[in-house]
């Protein structure tokens, strides 16, 4: 036993400097993605209060997602004085699954409808600090309703069945909180940031937004009476809108971000808005290509809003838990002598639950990989910024702390 033993002694301490070397200094390659990485976290964390902001100790994120995205849809054309005709849609309830990935503030998602395969959302998100930007696309066919002629005196409505109709809505949209040093919206919205102590900021927007609603089969509508008549001929309407606005948002945290709890709503003027429509010819030849008839709104300057509620769940540094729930409003109302007056109103919803997974090297391997002195020197501490407002004027609109 006694030269096992040995020979065992041996290898041992002639693997040691071999282990310790290759712990004390990893490959060229690691270093360069450490670096980068601090790099990163300090341009995010420039100019914030730590004490109320933070990173998540991970910076990769992967999560999935359920929950349900819909429209309520309400059309009105007059087809002579006193006699409206109304389209009346709205999706059916779905399932929807799907996933999202990330880089501390950068995201990409993706979800379908599970049940029917009639509905499908993707987004890609930017954020850091006080600004966010997100763009969103929403296309499903899964939608039912009824065509009323002079309300609710038709006796014998068009029924419109899943499969029949489309509806695409496309949004980009920019914010900025101005109490960016205290209050992370992306905390709320994207769990790229930890919110420590509640805080609340005003926020400004700009926002786009493209609406499309078209028919799937032009001649079964042309064959209808009632449709026919509504729709006037038409098969495709896409109304195009432009926002700004100016909203509040709260974050609420009774236990330093373990749980966050967040509001957020907007006032938005709609500063421009147009509508393109494409038709059928009364020999019912559809023309593709280009929208052959624009239309501009009766009033081009009106007021709309959205809404948003968040609660979310740091379980620990690597699993968190989110729920939230937003609303968007549009409409358009015009006069026009060939397609007639026209109304549209319509709510954008989305609801979801998701579960999330960060991964990615801590704070402990990264200093160990790069020493002390470099670490503290690629991710320095916060330095604070004095506002330029004048200190009452900041103090009541910017409160740093609910």
């Amino acid at each position: 036993m006694r030269p096992i033993r040995f020979v065992f002694l041996v290898l041992t301490l002639a693997l040691l400097p071999m282990t310790a070397q290759a712990e004390k200094e990893p490959s060229k390659a690691l270093k360069f993605f450490y670096r980068t990485g601090l790099k990163i976290d300090k341009y995010l964390l420039t100019g914030v209060d730590t004490n109320y902001i933070t990173l998540p100790e991970h910076c990769w994120k992967l999560a999935l997602n359920n929950g349900e995205s819909g429209v309520n849809a309400a059309y009105r054309i007059w087809l002579d004085v006193g006699t409206p005709a109304d389209l009346m849609m709205r999706n059916k309830p779905s399932i929807q699954i799907g996933f999202n990935a990330g880089y501390r503030g950068f995201g990409f998602g993706y979800s379908w409808d599970v049940l029917s395969a009639y509905s499908t959302n993707w987004n890609i998100s930017l954020g850091g600090k006080g600004l966010g930007i997100s763009f969103r696309r929403q296309v499903t066919t899964n939608l039912t309703g009824k065509v009323l002629i002079n309300e609710k005196e038709d006796p014998d409505p068009t029924l419109i069945d899943k499969g029949d109709m489309r509806i695409a809505t496309t949004s980009l949209s920019a914010w900025y909180a101005l109490n960016a040093s205290h209050y992370s919206h992306n905390a709320a919205i994207k769990q790229s940031y930890i919110q420590r102590k509640p805080a609340g900021s005003i926020l400004l927007s700009l926002a786009y937004m493209s609406y499309e609603i078209g028919v799937q089969d032009s001649s079964k509508f042309v064959q209808d009476e009632d449709m026919h008549y509504l729709i006037n001929g038409m098969t495709k309407m896409i109304t195009r809108q432009v926002a700004v606005g100016v909203g509040y948002g709260i974050n609420y945290t009774p236990n330093h971000g373990k749980v966050l709890l967040h509001a957020a709503a907007f006032m938005q003027v709609v500063c421009y808005s147009v509508n393109h429509v494409s038709y059928i010819l009364p020999d019912s030849v559809y023309l593709p290509g280009e929208p052959q008839y624009v239309i501009h709104p009766y009033k081009p300057v009106h007021v709309t809003g959205n809404m948003r509620a968040a609660v979310s769940w740091e379980i620990n540094e690597w699993v968190h838990l989110s729920a939230w729930a937003q609303a968007e409003h549009l409409s358009f109302e015009a006069v026009d002598q060939q397609l007639s007056a026209f109304k549209i109103r319509s709510w954008n919803w989305q609801a979801n639950l998701t579960i999330g997974v960060r991964f990615g090297a801590g704070e402990k391997r990264v200093r160990k990989a790069l020493g002390d002195e470099e670490y503290n020197t690629l991710r320095t501490p916060y330095q604070p910024h004095p506002g330029k407002l004048p200190k009452w004027l900041r103090e009541y609109f910017f409160s740093s702390s609910l």
